[in-house]
């Protein structure tokens, strides 16, 4: 039965008549072989509880992965499937009345490698009892791979550093204050993946905890457009708390396009903070969006191109930088990814494309089949697609920003006069 009016729908179950011991015959015979459930939206309230009088606690003995969206009234019921077997477990409840179930999470399901607990949301300051008992319940965790959660304390974040298992770790925050450990004590020794999501000081504060992390992946996603000190502060930081050798991916982003300032000089990112990514010479993807862009000339972008001979997609993005800043990099920057970058297949960078070179260099990409050029300055179409054919034959793709009439319309016809 479905109520409410317009599109806003409510589902609700409700039995047509008293349920009967042979209705549960072949629920019982086909139970054991679900090995994954998804619950979804739909009220179990009407039902449940007239349901559970029929059930065993636990209805799916060899369930290997749970998705539980059930929310508050229906959260209790989580516990008729808390199965032993269980591996992954995805909860979208951050209520307290859920946590007491979950306290005991780890002894109902010692399996447990691939968690979810509760995704970031901002409720670690409405609700700070709430990740308490997250922590604690991610302390009582000692198989776990993968750990999607909001904030935990210190206990916690030093308990998972201890663990041999973990590969994947997603944290919506860090505790405020970390306190220093013994420099020679390596840190989550297998950690290939980590995504923190929270303020840009507190992304720099837990790199800055930590000792030569040996990940393939590092993300930051900031809660606002940091400025060009705190972009620096965090390029430096990864520099000296990430292993060289091991990342192949670096991206930083933005949850809220908030800027405090059209002063460039607050936001504009300066060459040496990207340089101090330079270290990473196994990169194969690198995303960087930021409010205003970074200060590159051609000088810094061979020099790039120079550090990271494995790059296959590199993404630098201005939101406003056009607005108030023309690039100093040219087209010619763009030779250099011929000469050092064999694997480039995708770039979003800005530049100058009215100022043409005068000569060409002998080497082409064939690889690269999609250019951004966001905001990029043109003047004329022909000698930009003429230099653009030469240095990339198998280019069919250049997108813009679309809000800039007339390079806009030009760089349109530099891809027609590529086709």
């Amino acid at each position: 039965m479905t109520t409410g009016e317009s599109f806003w729908i409510k589902s609700i179950m409700e039995p047509l008549r008293p349920f009967r011991a042979s209705d549960w015959e072949r629920v019982l015979v086909y139970a054991p072989h679900v090995k994954h459930l998804v619950t979804n939206s739909v009220d179990l309230l009407p039902i449940f509880p007239e349901v559970s009088r029929w059930l065993p606690r636990n209805v799916l003995p060899n369930l290997q992965g749970l998705h539980w969206t059930q929310q508050q009234n229906n959260f209790q019921y989580i516990d008729y499937f808390l199965s032993s077997q269980l591996t992954t477990i995805r909860i979208l409840d951050t209520s307290l009345a859920a946590l007491s179930l979950l306290s005991g999470l780890a002894r109902r399901c010692p399996q447990l490698t691939n968690i979810t607990l509760f995704p970031p949301i901002s409720t670690r300051d409405s609700q700070p009892e709430v990740f308490s008992a997250v922590s604690l319940c991610v302390r009582g965790l000692h198989g776990i791979e993968t750990l999607i959660t909001d904030t935990v304390d210190q206990p916690a974040l030093e308990h998972l550093s201890r663990l041999s298992s973990v590969r994947h770790l997603r944290l919506g925050g860090v505790p405020p204050t970390l306190s220093a450990l013994p420099r020679d004590q390596a840190l989550f020794p297998s950690l290939q993946k980590l995504h923190l999501s929270s303020r840009i000081e507190s992304t720099t504060r837990f790199l800055e905890w930590c000792n030569k992390l040996r990940l393939a992946t590092f993300a930051a996603t900031c809660a606002a457009f940091p400025t060009a000190d705190a972009v620096h502060r965090l390029f430096s930081a990864a520099s000296r708390g990430i292993s060289h050798l091991p990342l192949m991916e670096f991206a930083m982003s933005n949850e809220f396009n908030i800027l405090d300032s059209w002063d460039s000089t607050d936001y504009l990112i300066r060459p040496q903070s990207l340089r101090s990514l330079f270290c990473f010479v196994n990169l194969t993807s690198v995303s960087i969006s930021t409010a205003m862009g970074i200060d590159l000339d051609d000088s810094t972008v061979t020099d790039m191109a120079r550090s990271w001979p494995y790059i296959q997609c590199l993404e630098l993005q201005s939101y406003f930088g056009h607005v108030v800043l023309r690039p100093r990099a040219t087209l010619q920057c763009l030779e250099a990814f011929p000469k050092y970058c064999p694997h480039l297949t995708m770039l979003c960078l800005t530049f100058d494309a009215t100022v043409i070179p005068t000569s060409q260099a002998g080497l082409s990409l064939q690889c690269l089949r999609v250019l951004r050029v966001d905001a990029s300055p043109i003047s004329t179409a022909l000698p930009v697609a003429q230099f653009l054919k030469h240095n990339f034959p198998s280019l069919r793709t250049i997108s813009t920003l679309q809000d800039h009439g007339q390079y806009e319309y030009l760089w349109r016809n530099v891809v027609s006069l590529l086709a």
